[in-house]
């Protein structure tokens, strides 16, 4: 219950879910004959999405999040590599091979961590929740056979975690699994950057010692000006929802004690 909860009420607080909500206030208050409240609703509504749509908003929220965790120069060997679920799309009959989705950068990223030498094994994390795909299978199945097929790991060297639905059961999970195979609890962390400085928390809380490896870096430090920078756009909408998602995370989070 808690879980679909998680999933259901933050959708109505990020920009789509605000907008939606609105625009029935809007149409209540039109019916109703409520001319000057209906047209006060409807700039609000508008004014949310124009922000929410903004690139230079957008891009913002993603660099403050991105700077929290940033890239180390370089790495120690760990008993691990620990590739957070969220990059694969769901394995669906018109699919004939595994596919990435928009974080696709990490399961790269892991891959090549571990053809430097860096860790013995990957742990791939990552399972369905039936409330938002019935695909066969678990993401971690998938980051697998990407692994395994495209970039020569050993079946030996890819432990798969597929019971984890959140980034906190990634970590509760996993250290249960270290625990359960006498694994050192050294880790490199992979995962999008934005999504770094929540997961790093959330691991560390589990008795892990956390060497990040953010990838899939979205925002720009040093943007130029450009006049379509002020137009909204359908993927600047996507960014700010996706780093609303983190900043609204972390709070629940530290508000449950989990960080």
């Amino acid at each position: 219950m808690l879980l679909t909860l998680s999933k259901v009420i933050p959708a109505f607080l990020f920009p789509a879910g605000l907008v939606l909500l609105l625009c029935l206030v809007t149409a209540w208050l039109a019916f109703r004959a409520k001319a000057r409240a209906a047209g006060f609703a409807a700039l609000c509504a508008a004014f949310i999405l124009y922000v929410a749509a903004s690139p230079i908003v957008a891009n913002r929220l993603m660099v403050s999040l991105e700077n929290k965790a940033p890239t180390p120069g370089d790495y120690a060997p760990a008993a691990a590599i620990v590739l957070l679920g969220g990059g694969m799309a769901p394995y669906l009959p018109a699919h004939r091979h595994p596919q990435t989705n928009a974080s696709g950068d990490r399961v790269l990223h892991a891959a090549r961590l571990w053809k430097v030498d860096l860790a013995p094994v990957i742990v791939a994390t990552g399972g369905y929740i039936t409330l938002m795909t019935d695909a066969p299978g678990t993401e971690a199945d998938l980051y697998a056979r990407l692994l395994i097929d495209l970039f020569g790991v050993p079946d030996s060297a890819v432990i798969r975690m597929g019971r984890s639905r959140t980034t906190h059961e990634d970590a509760v999970l996993t250290a249960k699994l270290f625990e359960e195979r006498g694994l050192k609890k050294d880790i490199l962390l992979v995962t999008t950057a934005s999504h770094m400085p929540r997961a790093a928390a959330l691991f560390r809380k589990q008795g892990f010692s956390v060497q990040i490896a953010p990838t899939d870096f979205r925002g720009d430090t040093e943007p130029a000006f450009k006049f379509y920078r002020l137009l909204p756009s359908g993927a600047a909408l996507s960014e700010t929802t996706a780093a609303m998602h983190e900043i609204i995370g972390t709070w629940a989070y530290r508000a449950m004690g989990r960080m």
